[in-house]
């Protein structure tokens, strides 16, 4: 299995935010000189559910500051930025980084985000459909791109730079319908899902992906999916569940008033942090003998990638650097050889 590490870094109250991006950024450094295979940014604005507004220019800084790990967003919210900024600013940190970047992109969920941005979040579909259409042109082409769209238009644009990471770099698409499965699967995007499910939907999850691969003439193999679970280690299952479970739920509250934070018939839909089942289902806490057995679960779904919400809420950085080097020492040369 490949393991790497989901940060929005969060801003609780009474914190600084200096300090929270300071504890973040070690957190992610360690993770690189711990043997992690990834690290991912989620983009948020507006709140103290996460302060990275924008996911590419803290990877281009974590490009100079790691060597091996590979950096993501999860997700680059396409339909709130201009393709052709999205096109330059991620090859960008793909130059920076000798091609490690992989894109992580989806359609947004936050009615306060869309209409401090004053982009209608009805709109959210179509605008990420003609977003990555131009993704995709712009790197794809020989030369310039001229683009007359609903939502965007442009003559002779030749993004600079190119990626390193031919033709670009791996998309990936927050997704778990049948039709968001299907796309992933005709045009080879991988897909990131939820972290808030039981592995009763999880299963399901993997069983539509699969029924996907093959309508696309692929067989398992022919996929990549990544799925996200909150993640804290200790020594006993007791100790980590005392330790975490506080901050996590502080941040699911928290997560889940902005979402209903909506007016009038903003659609801002399902959130990737709402919980289908018990907290105990979803989230791996525990010792790391426990958390082998989990992953080891996940593991039989089909699943090879898990991206580790380790920065919960108020959780102390020491809590999380220790949880980091137990999955470090004692979890990974395990999952490694699932």
């Amino acid at each position: 299995m490949q393991i790497g590490l989901f940060h929005s870094i969060q801003w609780p109250e009474g914190s600084d935010q200096r300090e929270r991006y300071e504890q973040a950024t070690a957190q992610a450094c360690a993770a690189d000189d711990l043997g992690f295979d990834s690290i991912w940014l989620t983009e948020h604005h507006f709140s103290r559910h996460g302060i990275v507004s924008d996911s590419l220019a803290v990877l281009a800084h974590l490009a100079a500051r790691t060597g091996s790990v590979r950096l993501g967003t999860a997700v680059t919210v396409l339909p709130l930025h201009h393709p052709l900024r999205v096109a330059e600013a991620a090859a960008t940190v793909d130059q920076l980084s000798g091609g490690r970047l992989d894109l992580g992109i989806g359609r947004g969920y936050q009615p306060g985000e869309f209409r401090g941005f004053g982009v209608d979040i009805a709109e959210k579909h179509d605008r990420f459909t003609e977003a990555l259409d131009v993704l995709r042109r712009v790197w794809t082409a020989d030369g310039p791109v001229s683009h007359t769209g609903t939502y965007w238009s442009f003559e002779d644009a030749a993004p600079q730079p190119r990626p390193v990471q031919r033709p670009h770099p791996p998309l990936w698409v927050a997704t778990d319908s049948p039709d968001g499965l299907a796309i992933c699967a005709a045009e080879g995007y991988g897909v990131l899902l939820p972290q808030g499910t039981s592995l009763t939907v999880t299963a399901a999850q993997m069983k539509r992906y699969g029924e996907a691969l093959a309508g696309a003439g692929l067989g398992p193999a022919g996929g990549r999916a990544y799925l996200a679970r909150a993640a804290h280690v200790a020594a006993t299952d007791e100790q980590a569940w005392a330790e975490a479970e506080g901050p996590y739920k502080d941040f699911l509250g928290y997560a889940d008033r902005l979402r209903r934070a909506r007016s009038g018939s903003d659609p801002g839909g399902r959130s990737p942090f709402d919980l289908d089942t018990d907290l105990r289902d979803s989230a791996l806490f525990g010792s790391p003998e426990t958390v082998i057995s989990r992953l080891r679960d996940i593991r039989e779904l089909g699943i090879e990638r898990v991206m580790l919400f380790v920065h919960l809420g108020g959780l102390p950085h020491e809590r999380i650097m220790s949880s980091l080097d137990l999955l470090a020492r004692e979890v990974l040369p395990v999952v490694r050889e699932l």
